[in-house]
């Protein structure tokens, strides 16, 4: 193992150990805070819990990355980066945004079919009614959950073993599984696996975070709005795609539009 890919792979444990610790510690002392709120709210006790408690996880994930980051650059075992690429909006290809939007969405749609017909249920949903009914659990779900995901696994992890030379394949679709993983819920580590691998894309070729992020932030807020528009009922969508044929066939049909585009996407040379 050569030493750019043992740093590759140190990194990604320091990455996920990070991850680990924001999202449980801040969890506990977001949970306090939380049930503390809703007992004054006086309803909506476990919204306010889990929704404060995400939100702080999410911000203390943030915090110590940053934190971790700069002392690892510091004591020069990290290679410092390019921080200016990430921020660069010249780099980003702005025209190619609706393709980029098509393609993810359509995506969504494909994987989300294929979940639903072949039965495999989502565990995370009804934790899901409840923070899209509280505002808080609104803005993690939408902005702080994408912010904290996208600066681990795209940024830290996917850019770190681009940096150091890793097959560009190998470093989207490591990072990608690792991102499907911590979702732990079966239908969402398939959809997130291959959530990861759409955004690792982004990244890759527009070569900062802004593109991943803003489609991150897009496709929680449709889910946010599907839920709303829902209510506590079924999904709507039950009524009509309510046989598997039938999702196979928009699987298929939506797989077949996001596939070229990505494919074309990804023909087109990254901007120096």
């Amino acid at each position: 193992m050569n030493s750019k890919v043992k740093k590759s792979v140190l990194d990604i444990v320091l990455l996920l150990i990070i991850f680990g610790i924001g999202q449980l510690g801040g969890g506990v002392i977001g949970g306090i805070i939380g049930s503390m709120f809703g007992a004054l709210y006086g309803g909506g006790y476990m919204s306010w819990t889990i929704s404060i408690a995400l939100v702080t996880a999410s911000l203390l994930t943030i915090l110590l990355f940053i934190a971790s980051r700069y002392m690892l650059i510091k004591s020069h075992w990290l290679e410092k980066p390019d921080f200016i690429a990430e921020i660069n909006l010249s780099r980003l290809r702005w025209w190619l945004a609706p393709v980029m939007l098509i393609a993810t969405f359509a995506g969504a749609v494909a994987i989300g079919c294929l979940g639903q017909a072949w039965g495999v249920k989502d565990t995370l949903e009804d934790t899901m009614q409840g923070l899209v009914h509280n505002p808080i659990g609104i803005l993690t779900v939408v902005l702080f959950g994408p912010l904290s995901e996208e600066i681990i696994f795209r940024h830290g992890m996917l850019g770190g073993m681009l940096r150091r030379g890793v097959n560009p394949w190998i470093a989207i679709l490591v990072s990608s599984l690792l991102f499907g993983i911590i979702h732990w819920n079966p239908i969402q580590v398939l959809f997130a696996s291959a959530l990861g691998v759409m955004l690792g894309i982004l990244y890759t070729k527009s070569q900062s975070i802004l593109p991943s992020l803003i489609y991150h932030i897009i496709n929680n807020s449709f889910s946010v709005t599907v839920m709303l528009i829902a209510g506590n009922t079924q999904d709507p969508m039950d009524d009509i795609l309510d046989t598997p044929p039938i999702l196979y066939s928009v699987a298929v049909v939506a797989a077949a539009i996001s596939i070229p585009l990505f494919i074309y996407y990804w023909r087109k040379p990254t901007k120096n």
